[in-house]
């Protein structure tokens, strides 16, 4: 049986909770979930400025709000409902079926390069939490996969669904599965789901129905890789490009056009 260990951003993310549920039920050994502190400055300083005032509303939506921040139609709170999946921390695999779940200031701690060398999983999911560094990265089996919230190559990095948008490219939208390496969304690409707009979707609710697609599609992805299914696909640089933080004054441009676009469908 392929045993695996899970990254995870923090003890009550929706998608690691998600992911860790479905993994379970289609019958993969969880050998570790590792998990970032809530309370470490050093990585508040860090996101801060990398985001920005982002942050701020991202904490609300994510570690306040929880569930009670989305809408309910079509989106992660949605999917959760329509799979019976009742887990809201991931303590409580600890306790059933009984997964350690070790908490660490950072997914490169020490803690974490070493139970990797003692575990020797086939792979990682990595559910977020900040980029990795080579010695996990090589010792994590085949590797550490992500899904990454935009079509790969074409868009890497921030804003993905804001940017094909902006560029008239809303063809462009999806997901990409793909291993991680020393780059930012660089790694060899397993499958890429395209995901069109909606009629009358806003870029908040298409973020949101995202999500859910992002949590089967890590998993099924996951599996199929393990059963021999997929192959890795390298990337090559020059075929994309990284993109970076929008500026608030193009972000309301983006918005307008999403509406204007889906209100002509």
């Amino acid at each position: 049986m392929p045993e695996i260990c899970i990254f995870s951003p923090n003890r009550y993310s929706l998608y690691t909770t998600t992911v860790t549920a479905l993994l379970i039920r289609r019958g993969i050994k969880i050998q570790t979930i590792y998990v970032r502190n809530l309370l470490n400055p050093k990585r508040f300083i860090n996101e801060y400025r990398r985001d920005g005032s982002r942050l701020i509303t991202k904490i609300w939506k994510k570690l306040v709000l929880r569930e009670a921040g989305y809408q309910r139609v079509g989106d992660i709170r949605a999917f959760r409902e329509e799979q019976g999946i009742k887990v809201t921390d991931l303590f409580e695999f600890k306790k059933d079926p009984g997964i350690p779940v070790i908490q660490c200031n950072d997914l490169n701690d020490p803690v974490v390069i070493e139970g990797l060398k003692i575990l020797q999983p086939d792979l990682v999911i990595f559910t977020g939490g900040g980029l990795l560094r080579q010695e996990i990265l090589s010792n994590s089996g085949h590797g550490v996969i992500n899904c990454h919230m935009g079509v790969l190559p074409l868009y890497r990095g921030m804003d993905v669904v804001e940017w094909p948008i902006l560029e008239g490219n809303p063809d462009k939208l999806g997901i990409t599965v793909h291993f991680m390496d020393k780059g930012i969304d660089t790694g060899d690409i397993l499958r890429i789901v395209k995901i069109p707009p909606l009629n009358g979707e806003t870029i908040r609710s298409l973020r949101d129905r995202i999500e859910p697609i992002m949590c089967k599609t890590i998993v099924d992805t996951c599996i199929d890789f393990l059963d021999g299914k997929l192959t890795r696909k390298p990337q090559r640089i020059m075929d994309g490009k990284q993109y970076f933080k929008m500026h608030p004054t193009l972000m309301g441009i983006t918005q307008g056009l999403a509406a204007k676009d889906n209100h002509d469908q």
